[in-house]
């Protein structure tokens, strides 16, 4: 689903902006600090609740202001509102009736975030890299959401009564049957998206070099010994679960590993080619759900991320998997250049200029 209109007011350094976008491709320009990745943020807030630069809206909120809004129009005539207090409280509407969570934004507008923070799915934690399989199997497996939030309610339950230390075992009984129960349906959903986008991972890399990228595997594992049951690992970590005070086994701990030659990906691959295997990640991620919805791409500056070359062959992807982009850059031409050659209507963007926080559309011809 593609956002045709965005209006915001009091965003960072934007007071009052609204926008008509074009359907492909939505390019923006302008001197660094002039608000162009602020448009991305809002974009990202209002498709799932928050920014992707901070967790507190108070940083979002213009600095002598008490709330922000923000304001969508998809392509299919739904309405997606958010307002954000400088006390923490806000609200969400979606087609102007209250919202009860996040997650209802997600489904209607799924993003892809590529900035300098995307890169980190390789040499960042395990979470970083179960959050980007999450979010494929949440636009794929309708129930998956329901399952892991039913594991984390007991995971914290489990987690509370370890703290205290000396406890009846007993006590943990019903929250372990629930974590037992709960882990088999998250992990089975996992695995299952999990092998079809191994698939699209792999078409993908077959365009990078073969020199380089041939030797690459990617596994997944599920958060406990592999060869045993969740159960049977359960009760062999109780004890040590004990004394420190925590579950340490568990789909909470499961893991995406990339390596090549049998070392760590990070560790191999340099920093540019870590690069496009998350480009390549993230766009297969768009391929699984896109049977679904495919979904909308923010990326931020990308001239400044990847080389000319690929530069094209990211377009080249994100044009097959996603509904529309949305990128920014300083300089009009090399932003504009890689989408120029790709088919219709990729390869008619529409331009906007953005300084000071005024964003106003501009004639390009390429």
């Amino acid at each position: 689903m593609s956002l045709r209109r965005l209006a915001v007011s009091r965003f960072r350094n934007i007071a009052s902006a609204d926008i008509e976008f074009g359907a492909g491709v939505n390019l923006f320009v302008g001197v660094n600090g002039s608000g162009k990745t602020s448009v991305l943020e809002a974009i990202h807030m209002l498709g799932t609740g928050r920014s992707f630069r901070s967790r507190q809206s108070q940083s979002v909120i213009q600095y002598d202001e008490s709330a922000l809004a923000v304001f969508g129009k998809l392509a299919g005539g739904a309405s997606l509102g958010i307002e954000k207090l400088r006390d923490g409280k806000g609200r969400i509407r979606i087609n102007q009736n209250p919202a009860e969570a996040s997650s209802q934004l997600a489904a209607l507008l799924p993003l892809q975030v590529i900035n300098s923070e995307s890169f980190a799915a390789l040499d960042g934690g395990p979470a970083v890299r179960r959050q980007l399989l999450d979010w494929t199997v949440f636009h794929v497996e309708h129930l998956f959401a329901v399952h892991w939030k039913a594991y984390q309610i007991a995971l914290r339950q489990r987690n509370a009564l370890l703290r205290r230390g000396k406890i009846d075992i007993n006590l943990l009984a019903p929250w372990e049957q629930q974590l037992i129960q709960t882990a088999a349906l998250v992990d089975t959903l996992r695995q299952r998206v999990f092998e079809d986008l191994k698939r699209h991972f792999f078409v993908r890399v077959e365009s990078l070099p073969r020199d380089v990228f041939g030797a690459l595997e990617l596994k997944y594992r599920s958060g406990w010994k592999k060869g045993i049951s969740f159960e049977e690992a359960l009760a062999e970590s109780r004890e040590s679960d004990l004394a420190q005070g925590f579950s340490r086994v568990g789909p909470h701990r499961a893991d995406l590993r990339f390596s090549v030659n049998g070392q760590s990906a990070d560790a191999v691959l340099s920093r540019g080619q870590q690069k496009m295997l998350v480009c390549a990640l993230r766009t297969a991620m768009a391929d699984v759900i896109g049977v679904r919805c495919r979904p909308v791409f923010l990326v931020d500056d990308l001239p400044s991320e990847l080389d000319e070359a690929n530069q094209r062959l990211f377009a080249h992807w994100v044009s097959e998997c996603a509904e529309q982009v949305f990128v920014t850059g300083i300089d009009a031409a090399a932003t504009a250049e890689p989408w120029l050659k790709l088919a219709a209507p990729w390869n008619t963007p529409t331009m906007f200029h953005v300084e000071h926080g005024q964003i106003d559309p501009i004639e390009q011809n390429f």
